[in-house]
C-alpha cells in the first residue's frame, strides 16, 4: 500500500512540535505561536530567564540539502531569534535538525541573493528578482559561488545542537 502523503500544514506542524518537545526537555518554558506571530513559530523562556524566539522550516524530504525562506528572513537577524531547519524523515528514524541563530542565517541568504543576481543563468541571461531564498544544508556544486567556501563543514557545529540555546 502506497504511504500517504502528509499535507503541507501537517508537516509544519510536526517541526514546530518536535522542537517544542526538544526544548521542554531542556527545561525551557515553551509557546507554539499557532501562526499567531508573523516570524516566530516558537516562543520559549530559559530558566534563567532568556527569551528565544525560533521560526521552524520544516521538510519531510529525507533528501533536502536546502529550506526555501523567503526575502523577509534577510531582515530581523538579533541576539534572541533562531531558525530551526528539520528533516523529519518519516519519524522512522529521529528527525535531522539544526538551531542556526538568525545573526547567521539571515546575512548569508541576503549576499547569497546578491550573488545569485550578479550571476547569468541559462543562456548567459540575467536571473530575474525573486522573493524566493534558499539555505542550504548541504551546498551543491551549483550552489558553490553563492555560499562560504567552508560552509558543508560549518553548518554541521548547528546539527542537533540545543546547548547553544542555554
Amino acid at each position: 500500500m502506497p504511504k500517504e502523503r502528509i499535507q503541507k500544514q501537517n508537516v509544519c506542524n510536526a517541526g514546530e512540535y518536535y522542537i517544542a518537545a526538544r526544548l521542554s526537555a531542556l527545561n525551557f518554558t515553551v509557546t507554539i505561536t499557532l501562526g499567531r506571530a508573523e516570524k516566530y513559530d516558537i516562543l520559549a523562556l530559559g530558566s534563567k530567564g532568556q527569551l528565544i524566539k525560533i521560526s521552524v522550516k520544516t521538510t519531510q524530504n529525507e533528501k533536502a540539502r536546502d529550506f526555501p525562506l523567503s526575502q523577509k528572513d534577510e531582515q530581523g537577524a538579533s541576539d534572541d531569534s533562531y531558525y530551526a531547519f528539520v528533516k523529519l524523515k518519516g519519524f522512522v528514524v529521529e528527525p535531522d535538525f539544526w538551531i542556526i541563530p538568525s545573526k547567521v542565517v539571515c546575512p548569508l541568504i541576503k549576499e547569497a541573493d546578491k550573488r545569485w543576481l550578479k550571476t547569468p543563468g541559462r543562456n548567459n541571461k540575467q536571473h530575474k528578482r525573486s522573493t524566493m531564498r534558499i539555505f542550504p544544508i548541504e551546498v551543491s556544486k551549483s550552489q558553490a559561488y553563492l555560499y562560504p567556501d567552508n560552509w558543508n563543514g560549518q553548518v554541521k557545529q548547528y546539527h542537533k545542537n540545543l546547548q547553544q540555546l542555554l
